[in-house]
């Protein structure tokens, strides 16, 4: 079996997987799998970018649904046990947890387009006991928006390539993809110097 067949057959399993595991917590590249997949789906047959945004949504949700009840049962211990095994510092956990104490149902949306802290967010929602129908309306608009965005961006770039698009076109979605995978992120990366500074004056000793 070629690459080619191996994505078209088990590509969206694959994405969904990726989703849904790192809803739950684990340090997975979900973003980049959901885009390459769309990004596919426009330039070949086998996967249906319909059904791989329906795929993404649901194994989002699940994820989603199923970290909130570990949080609820385990607890803030399970995250500064195990959480340093993927990239969970306890500097960053602490960040989550003013963000979420702060912020509520609108910081469980946003944290679903940032590095880390979507690997966390539902664990802290079920760990401060947020009511379940405000996390389960924030997290579900938050996975369908994510999958949405990401993966029309991606396979509209890809139909923009494979149909030989004006070089504007092919340009503005170039730029887009780079400020979703590396852009974002970095300016991430500075925002939690500042945050981990803040909790830290906050929270001292902690």
């Amino acid at each position: 079996m070629g690459w080619t067949h191996f994505i078209s057959g088990y590509g969206i399993w694959i994405v969904a997987a990726f989703i849904a595991l790192e809803s739950v917590g684990l340090p997975l590249p979900a973003e980049a799998a959901l885009m390459a997949a769309a990004f596919f789906a426009a330039k070949a047959e086998g996967i249906n970018i319909h059904s791989l945004i329906t795929a993404g949504i649901v194994a989002a949700i699940i994820g989603e649904i199923m970290g909130f009840w570990m949080g609820r049962k385990f607890g803030h211990a399970l995250l500064v046990k195990h959480g340093h095994r993927f990239g969970l510092t306890q500097e960053r956990i602490r960040i989550g947890q003013w963000l979420f104490v702060r912020y509520g149902a609108a910081f469980v949306f946003v944290a679903r387009f940032l590095p880390f802290l979507r690997n966390i967010t539902a664990a802290l929602a079920g760990t401060n006991c947020m009511p379940k129908s405000s996390f389960y309306v924030a997290s579900a608009s938050a996975a369908a928006t994510w999958v949405l965005g990401y993966g029309l961006a991606a396979y509209f770039l890809g139909e923009a390539f494979m149909n030989s698009a004006s070089p504007v076109t092919i340009s503005v979605g170039i730029v887009t993809s780079i400020i979703i995978l590396i852009v974002l992120p970095a300016t991430f990366a500075r925002c939690e110097k500042s945050l981990r500074t803040k909790t830290a004056a906050l929270y001292p000793g902690r």
